[in-house]
Order: structure tokens, then C-alpha cells, then sequence
């Protein structure tokens, strides 16, 4: 995958039913390169084939409708099991003149109610902390079984931004601890989400051949062309996650608003530098 300078963080969220919390879908960094090259899957080197599209989780809609945009010959689905997000993306699509989108309310990782092999390429981005650990090869093997054969079965996934101030690894480590709490994250101890190590070999295991992985890099320290925009969006994402960090234990309220605060800061400093790893694996179903 080519290496993309920009970069943005969507506030969209999933439910934690057993929980019962909210958790904000922390990262989507890969709208901005899509919305700079037209390539939603830019690792593909023939996209003739791809005529249909799932997206999984699609949230508020920016990628689905920004994809299905660029490529307005493939129907693209979305689906996402928060009503008001449906809706959203819905209201969005219909602003915006896309036609070759629709969103349907849907638990995106339960048995899905979609017939086998009705997508060339079922699509799943920065899912983690959505769903527990353990319920990932169910899931997969639900976005395998809905891809026809032959057809492309892609993820990408990111752990933690990182960057070379106090406060922002902080609220990084506090997410850590709250996925690790509540069985969302692949690390033994915590310290990382730990999905991206694990992303090849779950798709291995739910049936998925020919696997391949690309690793691409945004750089958004301070005058850096991602700097402004995706501070705001994190800025944004991260206060989202306030509640969830609070109600998992892993921290107070005084604490996480001091630390929220100095994060902020920190943000505005000319010595601010940070950069986010991401990891895309895809495979086909044989």
C-alpha cells in the first residue's frame, strides 16, 4: 500500500451490550488517502472483477460513500448496528447524490443475514476494540462465507498512534488497559492492543487464502500537512472515549481530564512528533 501524509480519526461508535458502554471507533486513517488517490483498496491490482462491496461497521458512512463515489460502477454496502449511525450515513448518502450506497442496520459481528458469496470484497477497518478477542474467527468466518469464491476478504487495522510526549501516551495506555479489561485486545499484559500481529494468521484460520499484508505510515507531528486536522479529530475521538476509559476502571474522572488537557497542549508544542503504523492483510476465499 502506498504510503499516505494525512490522515483523520472518525468519531463513530459500537456497542458494548454486556458491558453497557460505548465505545468510539478510535482511528480511520485511511479516508484521507482515498479521498486523495480514488482508490479505496489501492493494494488491488485489478479491481475488474469487484462489483459488489460490503463494509463492515461502516459507522456515520464517510468511507463507504467516499468509496463509493470514487468507483461509481460497484454497489456498495454498509452495515452497522447503531440505528442513529445508519441513519446518519443514510441522511449523508442522500445529501451527497451517491447512489450506488446503501446502509442497513445490522450487528456487523453476529450471524450476518446476507446470503453466501454475495460480495467480490468484504471490507473491515479499525474494528478492534469493537468486538472482544475472542469473537474474531466468528467473525471472519461470517465475512468469508458472505464473499463469493475467489473473491477478496480485506482488513486493516492499527495499534496505538505514537509520539514522543507524556500526556498523549497516557491516554494511550488508558485505552490499552480499558480494551485489554474488557477482552478487546490481543495483548497478554495490556500494554498494546497487540491486533495487528494477529491479523495475518485470523485470516488464515477462517479460511482465507493467498494471504497478503502491506504496512503503511502517517506521520502528523507538528507542520506536518495531517498535524492540524487529525490533532482536532483525535483531540475530538479521545474525549469520546472518556466515558468508556471511566466506566472500565482504568482511571477518574479528575485524572483522565488533567491528562486530557495536558494532551492538548502538548498537541500545540513546535516539538510535537507522532505517527500511527497501520497494517492492511487481504486474502481470497478458495
Amino acid at each position: 500500500m502506498t504510503p499516505s501524509s494525512d490522515a483523520q480519526l472518525n468519531a463513530s461508535s459500537s456497542s458494548l451490550p454486556e458491558q453497557g458502554m460505548e465505545l468510539p471507533r478510535l482511528f480511520h486513517f485511511d479516508l484521507p488517502p482515498l479521498k486523495q488517490t480514488g482508490q479505496p483498496f489501492p493494494e488491488q491490482t485489478n479491481i475488474s472483477s469487484i462489483h459488489h462491496v460490503l463494509d463492515i461497521a461502516s459507522g456515520d458512512g464517510q468511507w463507504t460513500i467516499s468509496a463509493a463515489q470514487t468507483l461509481p460502477q460497484v454497489q456498495f454496502v454498509g452495515i452497522e448496528g447503531q440505528a442513529g449511525l445508519v441513519e446518519q450515513a443514510r441522511a449523508q448518502a442522500k445529501q451527497e447524490g451517491v447512489t450506488n450506497v446503501t446502509f442497513t442496520l445490522m450487528d456487523p459481528f453476529a450471524p450476518l443475514d446476507l446470503p453466501d458469496g454475495a460480495f467480490d470484497l468484504v471490507n473491515a477497518r479499525y474494528i478492534a476494540g469493537l468486538l472482544e478477542a475472542a469473537a474474531w474467527p466468528n467473525a471472519l468466518q461470517e465475512f468469508v462465507r458472505v464473499t463469493r469464491p475467489g473473491g477478496v476478504i480485506r482488513l486493516t487495522e492499527n495499534d496505538l498512534p505514537i509520539s514522543n510526549t507524556v500526556a498523549f501516551a497516557q491516554l494511550g495506555g488508558l485505552i490499552s488497559d480499558a480494551l485489554y479489561e474488557t477482552k478487546r485486545s490481543f495483548s497478554s499484559n495490556g500494554q498494546l492492543l497487540s491486533v495487528t500481529p494477529a491479523l495475518k494468521r485470523l485470516l488464515q484460520d477462517a479460511g482465507s487464502q493467498e494471504v497478503q499484508q502491506g504496512v503503511w505510515f502517517i506521520n502528523f507531528s507538528a507542520g506536518k500537512p495531517a498535524h492540524a486536522d487529525l490533532c482536532q479529530r483525535l483531540s475530538q475521538t479521545y474525549r469520546l472515549a472518556q466515558p468508556f476509559l471511566i466506566r472500565t476502571g482504568v482511571t477518574t474522572p479528575e485524572a483522565v481530564e488533567q491528562t486530557y488537557q495536558q494532551m492538548l497542549s502538548e498537541m500545540q508544542s513546535d516539538d510535537f512528533c507522532a505517527g500511527a503504523f497501520s497494517l492492511t492483510v487481504w486474502g481470497t476465499r478458495p
